[in-house]
């Protein structure tokens, strides 16, 4: 459980007075039933509406409760949950902006979504907001530099970045959608030793009368979230509550302050004023409870109700700028066509005379009414179009250029490249209007200046197989011999063998290891691993199925049917494997361990990796270095297990075990990775690595043994002289030559390679 208390003050200003509340801001509590997950899981909301097109205290209210809910009842990830709350807020306020789209008023989400989960934040940023991580190693500026003027509610997909990090006691975060210009990661980084009197203080001294904006930091405790309050006015002081059992001791004696529960559950501040947040149930940590609305759905009037229409349940379909420009105009094209009738009858009256209207048919008055108002809009459709997309572009590509002269100015590496990578994202908005020669050629300068500042080399990847596997192909894992590549088709329920060729790698058709071979012993294999080169059946490659059977596939062989001894606790959900010196390694999360069958011997029960323990539920791969054991979590974080048969000193865990930056000006610190890894495979001497599978970027990333070292990543490129096309869609496996001079890349039922540089 959490040993950190969390500490909220709020930095809050409006026409020079201070708010003892930040508005916007939602403490959630978590429901009887979270998801699965979400049970350990802190949840803190802040959300503003920048735009023509505010929303009420109430309605903010109702949207932020909605918004938790969404967030406890998805599964998986902790960033999984985060963009689920995301999506559901963005579909809303693209909606409401829609059918407001006539009246030219609109409603611009800036969301963020605090997430803690033991003692690791979990930030997820929607628009152009702030927030500092202030440490003892000092502040780093959290912000998307690429999310100037952008919003939820404005497009299809809503812009999100994520930021990951360990807290510590007495680390500090500041966060805001509109911080002062003083407010840099240089100023706040000398702020780490203050207490929350000074801190505070020293923060509203570099603002302006107007601010909305509040700090957490953490302090040893039991896991509670304390909302401070300080009375409002000229000075910053704090109320000295009564005892509280389980209140958290304070830091300095004037920011002691009073757990959200307990004003929840009293109903008043020290002031006597209600305060807003509603009751809570008692929790291991009490934070406020969210407000379920109770209002029907489809409300035309903006109303904060998130139907259940409105919570994405599959992925809309992917719009252009342009379509989206013409979808607003085609909004107003229903009220237009009334306003049309009309019109033209009042011009008829005028320039006909008047027993000439009424002799006109009916009919020809409809008619006229509605073509001349489509003429309308297609011609305003054209004209955007032509100079609307011009305009746009224009614009983007000016921003682009300004922000390329500024990068190339900057010396300090980090610095440097935020500003390209903000010069690529004005690039990529510039060409969704228009692409020619000079976003090309800028796009490729701040791509390589990019690359090289975060050490990426780009790899020329060419279709590996000689004939290509059926569509209904699926493949979940790779496994490179020296000279044959083996792959799961995780559909089809067999182990397809490929020959490297002097021009590819052909299918062998002959080569036998699937579902039924032999016939009723096995069920579909879940994962494939190289089998070690002594065992006895001269075997190339093993495959597991759910059951804990093994076959041993054999090329010009049929299969061998192995049916692993059963372990003394049983079988539980047999889930992933790998060998390593003749041992060979189950993860069985169902059980919530992993087997070990000492020099393949499959007659005997296995012995269990851990003497405690261990949670396994989200561990997705493993893989095994001597006596180190590695397990990759499905929200991308690595696990260091290191085996002992000893009594006294029985097998231990690094959980997490921290990426480690290389980059420059990032070297030693800990490095985020989103989104996360799906894979990983180890390497062995001379060239002995972890390497990871970034599955939506199609991105391989290196890392050191033991320490996790950042060593580079290796990222698709186009190949224009050859015309090949780097792999689009999510990658589905990965596999590494035992040389480590190939890298193999699946997509579906494609097969690449490349050339490791």
């Amino acid at each position: 459980m959490s040993q950190l208390d969390l500490n909220i003050l709020s930095l809050t200003r409006r026409e020079g007075q201070e708010l003892a509340e930040p508005s916007g801001l939602l403490i959630a509590s978590q429901p009887r039933r979270p998801a699965r997950g979400r049970q350990t899981d802190r949840l803190i909301l802040h959300l503003a509406i920048a735009g023509s097109a505010p929303l009420t205290d109430e309605q903010q209210t109702k949207l932020l409760a909605n918004l938790a809910q969404t967030f406890y009842k998805t599964s998986g990830s902790v960033t999984a949950a985060q963009k689920a709350a995301a999506e559901a807020l963005n579909q809303y306020l693209l909606d409401r902006n829609q059918r407001a789209a006539s009246t030219g008023r609109q409603g611009i989400g800036l969301l963020g979504i605090i997430a803690v989960r033991n003692d690791r934040l979990y930030l997820a940023l929607c628009g152009p907001v702030h927030a500092f991580h202030i440490t003892a190693a000092g502040a780093n500026h959290i912000q998307d530099l690429g999310a100037v003027g952008r919003g939820l509610g404005l497009s299809r997909t809503p812009p999100i970045s994520y930021y990951q990090a360990d807290l510590k006691p007495g680390d500090t975060l500041v966060f805001s959608s509109a911080p002062p210009p003083g407010w840099t990661a240089s100023t706040l980084g000398g702020l780490y030793t203050q207490g929350l009197e000074n801190l505070r203080r020293s923060l509203l001294n570099q603002a302006g009368s107007a601010l909305d904006a509040f700090l957490l930091q953490t302090q040893p405790g039991s896991g509670k979230i304390f909302l401070l309050r300080p009375k409002t006015g000229p000075t910053v002081a704090y109320v000295q509550p009564r005892k509280e059992s389980g209140a958290s001791p304070s830091e300095d004696a004037l920011s002691v302050g009073i757990p959200a529960a307990t004003l929840a559950q009293s109903g008043q501040q020290d002031s006597g004023a209600p305060i807003k947040q509603p009751a809570a149930d008692p929790l291991p940590y009490p934070p406020a409870a969210p407000v379920q609305p109770d209002i029907e759905p489809g409300t035309a009037d903006g109303g904060a109700s998130l139907p259940a229409t409105a919570l994405p349940k599959e992925r809309p379909a992917r719009r252009t700028p342009g379509r989206d420009g013409l979808s607003r105009i085609s909004l107003a094209v229903s009220g237009a066509l009334a306003r049309a009738g009309l019109g033209m009858r009042n011009f008829a009256l005028r320039m006909l005379p008047g027993e000439a209207v009424s002799t006109l048919p009916s009919s020809v008055m409809i008619i006229v009414a509605v073509v001349v108002p489509l003429v309308v809009v297609t011609i305003a459709a054209v004209v955007y179009f032509q100079r609307g997309r011009t305009g746009q572009y224009q614009a983007y590509y000016a921003q682009a250029v300004q922000a390329a002269g500024y990068a190339r100015t900057q010396s300090d590496p980090i610095l440097r490249a935020e500003a390209w990578q903000t010069v690529i994202n004005y690039v990529e908005q510039a060409e969704s209007y228009q692409q020619n020669t000079d976003t090309r050629a800028l796009r490729g300068e701040a791509n390589q200046a990019f690359d090289q500042l975060n050490m990426v080399t780009r790899l020329i990847y060419q279709p590996a197989l000689t004939t290509k596997l059926p569509e209904s192909t699926k493949i979940s894992r790779m496994v490179a011999t020296e000279g044959d590549l083996y792959l799961l088709n995780l559909e089809g329920g067999n182990v397809i063998r490929t020959l490297s060729t002097g021009s590819g790698y052909e299918v062998d058709p002959t080569f036998q290891c699937a579902a039924g071979t032999p016939a009723g012993q096995s069920s579909a294999p879940i994962d494939i691993a190289m089998a070690s080169k002594t065992n006895e059946f001269s075997a190339t490659v093993l495959s597991l199925d759910v059951n804990g059977n093994l076959l041993h596939c054999i090329p010009g062989q049929p299969p061998v049917f192995t049916p692993l001894a059963a372990p003394t606790k049983g079988w539980g959900t047999p889930q992933a494997l790998t060998v390593d010196l003749g041992h060979l390694y189950v993860l069985d999360s169902g059980k919530n361990t992993v087997w070990i069958y000492w020099n393949s011997t499959y007659t005997q029960p296995p012995e269990e990796f851990f003497v405690a323990d261990f949670p396994m539920q989200s561990v997705i791969d493993l893989v095994v270095d001597k006596t180190d054991l590695y397990l990759l979590h499905e929200d991308g974080h690595t696990t260091l297990c290191t085996y002992s048969d000893l009594s006294v000193s029985p097998s231990r865990c690094t959980d997490p075990l921290p990426y480690i930056d290389s980059r420059p000006g990032r070297e030693g610190q800990p490095m985020a990775i989103q989104p996360p890894f799906t894979q990983l495979v180890t390497t062995q001497p001379p060239d002995p690595s972890l390497y990871y599978l970034q599955s939506q970027e199609q991105a391989l990333y290196r890392f050191s043994l033991r320490v996790l070292t950042y060593y580079g990543q290796f990222r698709p490129q186009d190949d224009p002289s050859s015309g090949v096309s780097a792999p689009r869609g999510p990658a589905t496996a990965f596999a590494i030559s035992p040389d480590t001079r190939t890298a193999f890349l699946a997509e579906g039922n494609e097969v690449y390679y490349a050339v490791l540089r």
